[in-house]
């Protein structure tokens, strides 16, 4: 509540002692207001907003400006836009530009909101939050390069919102590839498709003066994305770079070898290529959409070199792999959770041999387009 003056502050102590005293200056008004915002009394609020703008009270920017919020927070989006724009018209705040821009960003008036977003950062170029909700505007429009210039300066301000935007930003990309979950080219089939968990170890290297070079968490083909960006992969078996820095095997014996748990995710795809070109590249997404709207969604992206000719049919097959973590844990697809989640996987993109590709528009920000052959 740093917007509010220090003298409203000291009336707000001075009137919360008098709970029976009829309020009587717009001041009293307003601090009951404050109150009753951060007890989430909506009405209440909103109703002593409404007071102090009526009386002509000071600061009426804040009153338009908590008043919106208020708004919003009841599902009123349309009227937070109007009492924003308010306390914009009054004073030029930089948070009053991008919380109005991110309002219009939920309506899908992106433009608009870009431009509101624009002037916070012109406003207050140190303002971290509002470059990385500029960011996910833009990741919004399909403009992933510039979104993530925002990011990066957005976490160069501020490093403890990385985590929180990184998820968000995971979030924007899921929906986007889900709009077109059931988008497909004409000349291919999806027979089945499904998963697996199994217990596995991986070995860790010994402890050496080298330095261990690991392989990135991914399988050999495929990359996991748009999942919880706290959940990471684990790295594959380490090698050691020897002086001349070419790699070699780490050393093991069975006294130095030690292990670690993990859990090994299979998916698999049957397909039919039901069209008059061999396929030979097919990228896809295996998505778990949560029956709770408010729990997070996971998503696992692929990316499997084949060889397919016309009329037949086969599997295609990656894989990851991951800490096993507490017994319970949502935050991985799991046997034990799996009644939480819908299943589905979406077809990106499919590359043909005579050189021309099929890509879903959720692949290429929007747009849906066939390659012709060079």
């Amino acid at each position: 509540m740093r917007y509010f003056s220090i003298l409203l502050i000291s009336l707000f102590i001075q009137t919360s002692a008098a709970h029976g005293q009829e309020l009587t200056s717009a001041d009293e008004y307003s601090q009951r207001g404050i109150a009753r915002f951060e007890k989430n009394d909506l009405d209440g609020a909103i109703a002593d907003f409404t007071k102090v703008i009526e009386m002509n009270g000071k600061d009426q920017e804040f009153c338009y400006y908590f008043r919106g919020m208020a708004h919003y927070r009841k599902g009123n989006p349309n009227q937070a836009i109007v009492d924003l724009s308010k306390a914009i018209a009054i004073k030029a705040d930089p948070r009053f530009f991008d919380d109005r821009g991110n309002l219009l960003a939920k309506q899908g008036e992106l433009d608009r909101a870009i431009a509101d977003l624009n002037k916070a950062i012109e406003i207050a170029p140190q303002y971290a939050k509002a470059y990385g909700d500029r960011g996910l505007v833009r990741l919004m429009r399909g403009e992933a390069t510039d979104a993530e210039l925002d990011f990066k300066k957005c976490f160069g301000l501020n490093s403890a919102l990385e985590s929180q935007f990184r998820a968000a930003a995971n979030q924007v990309k899921q929906r986007a590839v889900s709009r077109y979950l059931h988008e497909k080219p004409s000349d291919l089939e999806i027979i089945k498709f499904s998963w697996t968990e199994a217990p596995s170890k991986v070995l860790i290297a010994p402890s050496s003066a080298a330095i261990p070079i690991t392989t990135s968490p991914v399988s050999p083909t495929g990359t996991r994305v748009l999942a919880d960006p706290n959940a990471k992969g684990e790295p594959g078996p380490a090698e050691i770079l020897n002086p001349s820095g070419a790699a070699v095997s780490s050393p093991r014996s069975s006294e130095e070898e030690n292990t670690r748990d993990v859990i090994a995710y299979k998916f698999a795809v049957s397909i039919r290529n039901t069209g008059s070109k061999t396929i030979v590249g097919f990228k896809w997404a295996y998505f778990f959409e949560p029956k709770d709207p408010a729990r997070e969604g996971l998503a696992y992206l692929f990316t499997t070199k084949t060889n397919i000719l016309p009329g037949k049919e086969k599997t295609l097959n990656d894989s990851i792999t991951s800490s096993s973590g507490p017994k319970g844990s949502t935050k991985m697809p799991s046997k034990h959770n799996q009644a939480l989640f819908n299943e589905r996987l979406a077809i990106l993109r499919l590359d043909y041999s005579d050189g021309s590709s099929w890509q879903s528009a959720a692949d290429v920000g929007g747009q849906q387009k066939t390659t012709p052959p060079h």
